[in-house]
């Protein structure tokens, strides 16, 4: 992981990059955004920027306009990307300017629950028990909300909670914060 993000960060150097943009990758975030200075040995000479602090800059300084969706959600917080790494508001900020009403889980923010392992759980077959019983506590969670749309900010939870839904029959589907901007994009 090390290699990797001092790679990344050596290569935006190299072609003059100010900025690095992040995926919807909690780990990727961590490991850019806040272990990278301490691998680096000093501030880091380049912006790191996860996918939805970019997409609440984009849609705040009025550089991209997105269609109102005009229903409730509720928004699963990342364990990277938010209790770790911090970033809650960015997505609040998002969620309203696509017109949801947010009804936020019982749990959420720093205090959130975990989808039910993430990455490298998902990856581990003998964890799948554990990784059940955690997705039911958050399926939970997310129907006593009554939303109609479960949203985050991170690929592997997307996953997650989507192996999740299929595994237990689960009516709800998961989306990416992402993709909603991206489907609702105003001309």
């Amino acid at each position: 992981q090390e290699r990797l993000t001092r790679a990344l960060i050596d290569t935006a150097l190299k072609i003059g990059a100010k900025t690095v943009l992040l995926p919807e990758c909690g780990h990727a975030y961590g490991a850019a955004r806040w272990e990278a200075a301490r691998w680096y040995g000093a501030a880091l000479p380049v912006r790191v920027v996860h996918m939805t602090e970019y997409l609440d800059e984009l849609i705040t300084s009025g550089r991209i306009r997105v269609k109102k969706i005009g229903a409730t959600a509720t928004f699963h917080d990342p364990c990277q990307i938010v209790r770790r790494g911090g970033l809650e508001a960015a997505a609040r900020r998002v969620l309203a300017a696509l017109g949801f009403e947010l009804i936020e889980l019982k749990d959420h923010g720093v205090t959130g629950y975990c989808c039910g392992g993430g990455g490298g759980v998902v990856s581990n077959q003998r964890a799948a028990p554990l990784r059940r019983g955690v997705f039911e506590m958050k399926k939970r969670q997310v129907e006593a909300t009554g939303a109609d749309h479960l949203v985050t900010s991170c690929g592997q939870c997307l996953i997650t909670l989507e192996m999740g839904a299929k595994q237990t029959g689960w009516d709800k589907h998961p989306e990416s914060l992402l993709e909603l901007v991206a489907d609702q994009l105003a001309d």
